[in-house]
């Protein structure tokens, strides 16, 4: 009997599949990222068709004729990182901010000179389409780089009705043009703009009645994010935005308990939302009400390390407790300007107490249901997608244990 024929056959001395049980991971299960030592995955019309070791799989498939067989045998070869949570399009930067910062300076002395969301959204707002594309552009290119193969990317900078669809159109000619897959948020609600700083429900008006309607029609993103925090948007003004995005059909994230308690990841979570985002104030009993939800508890370290915050989310109780965790780099303007995904992983080990699995499995698997993709990306399984990584490691778990560099060699990517 003649062997079935593939388009691609790649070999490596460990696999990891990541694989789960079509449900995120929890407790336990985030301890198995699939070890396949030595393992082989085929590829055909750029979808998975096989995974097992080189001698089963050698044995049924061969390449179709001018194929490469890709063969490495001392490194890793892992699903794609998929980073679900970054602010990519936005002008100018805050270095400002970062040297007061340095300086000691706090958030709202920051605030009092100047800085903060409002000073991203006038650079942005200045900057021509093709400035912003080309410099987001820039940053996408530089997360592939670093192995993410996913990427959520949200707007926020514009604060009004033309910038904030003037963003989304951006993202969508991103993910026309880059090889990688960019799924669209609107972040309306980042913050109050200044010229209605003493008119919010103006702007939230604004937000429900012309901003979602148009943005539903044009399908331009297919996320709604809030920052329900105090300075920003309020538990109540969240809820009606969200109740309006619902009933348009979008699905819902939230930026919530980063630096106050608001009670709104639990909201969320009841609301159905897919993530709860950053939680550094999540309590017991939100985390206790949140495991019995299906939203997803995106963490996000390196805001916290660039801030100089000496305190983290609380990972090891959510784990413990039952949520669902995924981590994210939070690339913004001004509180995580790191693109590294293996970053992020990094710090949930060394400032989050997760093992090294738990971080793979929440960049890979378990970030696949942050953005909505786990029936084709986050593992290596027949039927998904061929997104995977090659890691220049004999040992996965030299990824977070070797900081602060780029280890990945090659990325494979079905294309669009």
């Amino acid at each position: 009997m003649m062997n079935k024929t593939a388009d691609m056959i790649i070999t490596a001395g460990t696999l990891l599949t990541c694989k789960g049980n079509g449900k995120p991971k929890i407790k336990e299960e985030m301890k198995d990222v699939g070890v396949i030592s030595p393992g082989a995955v085929v590829v055909r019309d750029g979808i998975i068709v096989d995974v097992g070791s080189p001698r089963e799989i050698e044995a049924k498939w061969q390449l179709k004729e001018g194929c490469e067989k890709l063969e490495y045998p001392s490194w890793v070869l892992m699903p794609g990182l998929i980073d679900s949570h970054t602010h990519p399009v936005f002008a100018g930067n805050r270095v400002k901010e970062f040297i007061m910062r340095a300086g000691g300076a706090t958030y709202q002395e920051i605030h009092n000179a100047g800085g903060g969301i409002q000073s991203t959204v006038n650079a942005t707002r200045t900057a021509t389409f093709d400035e912003l594309y080309d410099k987001a552009r820039e940053v996408i290119m530089r997360m592939t780089e670093h192995g993410t193969t996913t990427v959520e990317a949200k707007s926020g900078y514009g604060l009004n009705t033309e910038e904030e669809i003037r963003e989304l159109e951006i993202i969508k000619k991103l993910n026309n043009d880059l090889p990688v897959n960019i799924i669209s948020t609107f972040l309306g609600a980042h913050s109050i703009p200044e010229e209605y700083k003493h008119n919010r429900d103006e702007y939230i008006r604004i937000i429900i009645e012309e901003m979602m309607p148009v943005i539903k029609e044009r399908e331009l993103a297919e996320f709604v994010d809030a920052f329900c925090e105090e300075g920003a948007f309020t538990v109540e003004e969240t809820r009606r935005i969200f109740h309006k995005a619902k009933e348009l059909g979008f699905s819902l994230k939230v930026h919530g308990e980063e630096f106050t308690n608001t009670g709104i990841a639990r909201l969320s979570g009841q609301m159905g939302a897919v993530s709860a985002d950053h939680l550094l104030r999540l309590s017991d009993e939100d985390i206790k009400i949140l495991a019995e939800t299906d939203t997803i508890l995106t963490l996000m370290p390196g805001t916290l390390f660039f801030l100089g915050y000496n305190e983290y989310a609380p990972a090891r109780k959510m784990i413990e407790g039952g949520c669902k965790v995924a981590l994210a780099t939070d690339y913004n303007a001004g509180s995580c300007m790191s693109e590294s995904m293996l970053m992020a992983m990094s710090l949930g080990c060394i400032r989050m107490k997760m093992t090294p699995e738990e971080v793979i499995n929440a960049s890979t698997y378990n970030a696949s249901f942050a953005v909505g993709r786990n029936n084709s990306v986050g593992s290596i399984e027949v039927g998904k997608n061929a997104d995977m990584i090659v890691v220049g490691i004999d040992d996965y778990r030299l990824m977070p244990y070797h900081f602060g560099v780029n280890l990945v060699k090659r990325i494979i990517k079905k294309q669009k």
